[in-house]
C-alpha cells in the first residue's frame, strides 16, 4: 500500500490535506519510521508521486495487513448494516479504557452487536457503554454498561494526563480530555506566575471535579506551596483525594493540601483562607461569572497574582464580558490589570465556550 512519508513535525498538515480530498486509506493508522518521519497511508484515488501536490515527498509501498483496514461496523452482519445503514453510531468518546457511545432508538436491540465489535476493533477499550445523557444534582453521565472483556461493569478507570495517571469515573464526576491543552496552559501560566513573584505559589481550584488540573501542577514540585481544591460532589472529592494523594507521593509530599467538599462561595469565611491564593482556576463555565464576586477575597493582596477562568457566553459579546470583569476587578481592588477573554472552541450556535485571564495585584 502507498504511503506519504513526511517529518513528524509536518504530519497533522498533510492528514488534514489528504483527508480533505477523501486520499486517507480507511481504518489505517499512521507509522513511525526512523529519522522522526510518519508514514501516512493513502487509498487508490490519491495521486502519483509526481503530482505536484506532494512538493516532492515520496511515496513509498508498505505492507499491511488486511484485518487492520476494518472499521468495526464492517464486522457487523451485512445485511443488518444496509438495513440501518444512516442510525450507526458514527462517533464515541473513549475515556482511559472506557468506551461510551450514543445509541439511536433504532438500533439500540442491537447494541450487543455493536459492542462485540468495538472490543474485537478496538484492542485498549476494556467496557462498552451506551450514553443516556446527564443527569442529577452534578450532572453526571448516565452509562448503561453493555459488555465487557471481563464481564465487570466497572467504570472506575485510568487516564494518563501531562506525566501523571488520572482516577476517573465518568459516572461519577464529569471530565473532560478536550481540555487538556487548557491544563497545560495552566502549567505555563504558573511558571510564569512563579517567576514573576519569586517564590513557589498557592493554586486554588475550588471545581476541581476529580482534580486533572492538578495533574501537571504538582508534578512540578518546584513549582507549588500548597493547594485549596475542592468540589461540592462528594464522589468527585473522593477521587480527588486520592488523586492528590497520588500525585504527592511522585514528588515533594512536604506540599500542603487542602480538600474540601463545600459550596466553594463560602470559602472566603474561613480567616485561614482569606488572601492566600496567588493562582486561581475556575472552571465552572456555566456559572464562573456568577461565581468570581465571592471567590476574589481569597486572592492574595500586593503581590502578583492570576485568575484563570472558563465560561459559556452568547457569541459576540465577548467584549461586553470583559468589559464587566474589568469594572469587578477593580471594585476589588485590582491593579495593574490586565485582562482577555478569548474564545476557546463553539459551544452552540449562538454561543462560545471561552477562556478568562487576568493578570493583576490587589490592594
Amino acid at each position: 500500500m502507498r504511503h506519504l512519508i513526511v517529518p513528524s513535525a509536518d504530519t497533522q498538515y498533510w492528514l488534514d490535506t489528504i483527508k480533505s480530498n477523501g486520499w486517507i486509506e480507511s481504518g489505517l493508522g499512521i507509522l513511525s519510521l526512523d529519522d522522526d518521519m510518519k508514514a501516512i497511508p493513502l487509498n487508490k484515488t490519491a495521486p502519483e508521486e509526481i503530482d505536484s501536490i506532494w512538493q516532492n515527498l515520496p511515496l513509498i509501498e508498505l505492507p499491511r495487513e488486511d484485518k487492520s483496514a476494518k472499521h468495526w461496523t464492517d464486522l457487523l452482519d451485512q445485511e443488518l448494516y444496509d438495513s440501518l445503514e444512516d442510525y450507526w453510531p458514527r462517533a464515541y468518546e473513549i475515556i482511559g479504557d472506557v468506551l461510551i457511545v450514543k445509541l439511536e432508538e433504532e438500533v439500540y436491540s442491537h447494541r450487543k452487536a455493536i459492542a462485540e465489535a468495538m472490543l474485537e476493533q478496538i484492542p485498549n477499550v476494556r467496557i462498552i457503554c451506551a450514553d443516556n445523557g446527564v443527569e442529577g444534582e452534578f450532572r453526571v453521565r448516565s452509562l448503561s454498561p453493555i459488555l465487557s472483556r471481563d464481564g465487570s461493569n466497572e467504570t472506575l478507570t485510568t487516564i494518563r494526563e501531562n506525566g501523571q495517571q488520572i482516577l476517573i469515573d465518568p459516572t461519577k464526576s464529569y471530565f473532560s480530555s478536550r481540555l487538556s491543552n487548557e491544563r497545560q496552559g495552566n502549567l505555563a501560566a504558573a511558571k510564569q506566575l512563579s517567576s514573576t513573584v519569586g517564590r513557589k505559589i498557592t493554586v486554588c481550584d475550588p471545581y476541581a471535579g476529580v482534580g486533572p488540573s492538578m495533574a501537571c501542577l504538582l508534578n512540578n514540585h518546584e513549582l507549588i506551596d500548597s493547594v485549596l481544591v475542592g468540589d461540592l460532589n462528594p464522589q468527585a472529592v473522593g477521587l480527588l483525594t486520592q488523586n492528590i494523594e497520588n500525585y504527592l507521593a511522585r514528588v515533594d509530599s512536604r506540599i500542603n493540601a487542602t480538600i474540601l467538599c463545600q459550596d466553594a462561595r463560602i470559602w472566603k469565611d474561613d480567616s485561614k483562607f482569606m488572601g492566600a491564593v496567588d493562582f486561581l482556576l475556575v472552571n465552572l463555565p456555566h456559572e464562573t461569572l456568577n461565581h468570581l464576586s465571592d471567590l476574589l477575597p481569597l486572592m492574595r493582596k500586593g503581590t502578583p497574582s492570576l485568575i484563570r477562568g472558563w465560561a459559556i457566553i452568547d457569541r459576540g459579546v465577548e467584549s461586553s464580558v470583559q468589559e464587566e470583569l474589568e469594572a469587578l476587578l477593580l471594585s476589588k481592588g485590582a491593579t495593574n490589570l490586565e485582562l482577555t477573554c478569548q474564545e476557546i472552541k463553539g459551544f452552540s450556535a449562538t454561543k462560545i465556550f471561552v477562556r478568562i485571564e487576568s493578570w493583576q495585584t490587589f490592594v
